[in-house]
């Protein structure tokens, strides 16, 4: 329950963060928004309360040479490393994709790239509060539970009668059916 920055502190973050690695790449790169989410944090190793959530942003970049894409990689890999960000996944050569997060606020990024020729630059926030605190939580009920049985469920005729396994192995399928 502690207090984070804000949604749109951590949109401006992850903006900048994606500005600093265009910056490690050539003159002719430009970005292309790709994908931009807000997610609300659910995933339970966080431990966290509910009503958080993720800020992200993908670009594509284009205006890059795919022959110099590995040289592209190491300029980003560089410039995360000058800015505290640490590599979690790299699986280059295989394949064209590393994960990073710094280790001052949280923050991943990730930078991948594809046979097609497409390269991506994304950034996530950690968990963030909307407005930057907790939100007020539900006033708990100190009564004990009084539970309320549920209705029974209703009884459902079948629409036809059950198909006889046996039978419909049986049955002549070259009629073709009804002819229009």
């Amino acid at each position: 329950m502690k207090p984070t920055i804000t949604e749109h502190e951590a949109k401006d973050r992850v903006e900048q963060y994606i500005e600093g690695v265009l910056s490690a790449l050539p003159g002719s790169a430009e970005r292309r928004p790709f994908t931009r989410h807000r997610s609300e944090c659910t995933d339970p190793t966080d431990d966290g309360p509910q009503g958080r959530f993720e800020i992200s942003a993908t670009y594509e970049v284009t205006g890059l040479e795919p022959a110099r894409f590995a040289e592209y990689f190491d300029a980003i890999v560089q410039w995360w490393s000058a800015h505290d960000f640490k590599v979690l996944t790299d699986s280059r050569p295989k394949d064209q994709y590393v994960f990073v997060r710094n280790n001052a606020d949280a923050f991943d990024m990730s930078v991948q790239a594809n046979d097609l020729g497409k390269f991506y630059v994304g950034a996530t926030s950690p968990c963030v509060w909307p407005n930057g605190t907790p939100e007020p939580q539900a006033i708990e009920v100190t009564e004990p539970d009084q539970s309320i049985a549920a209705p029974p469920e209703p009884v459902r005729k079948p629409r036809r009668a059950p198909v006889d396994d046996e039978d419909f192995a049986q049955t002549d399928w070259t009629d073709g059916g009804a002819s229009f």
